[in-house]
């Protein structure tokens, strides 16, 4: 669904792995992805740090209700496509704001 509605936006792989961060929405959907290092038991290496809060507010005051780190990769790129059109599925119904009805002409 995100991935085929124009009004969804996320940048390439390339901008996070020039370390920048996006913040986006999409209908009540409030998400930041940023590129952030890591270490585990193989060492350092980077990942796209994921979160995303409902409503009209900025981050800072919001609550964060999900959050996840994904790989550097472009499998860890749809692997975060796929996280945020899980996150909108898990939205509740109230948090979404209503679709403005179609307009005809006559």
């Amino acid at each position: 669904m995100l991935r085929d509605n124009e009004k969804f936006y996320l940048p390439n792989l390339h901008h996070f792995q020039n370390d920048n961060t996006f913040y986006g929405s999409f209908r009540g959907l409030r998400f930041r992805v940023k590129s952030e290092q890591a270490e585990d038991a193989e060492g350092k290496h980077w990942v796209m740090e994921t979160l995303c809060w409902y409503g009209d507010f900025c981050l800072e005051e919001s609550d964060v209700v999900a959050e996840d780190r994904f790989p550097m990769t472009p499998e860890g790129y749809e692997q975060v496509l796929d996280w945020l059109e899980g996150q909108y599925r898990a939205m509740p119904e109230r948090q979404k704001p209503e679709a403005p009805e179609p307009t005809t002409k006559s």
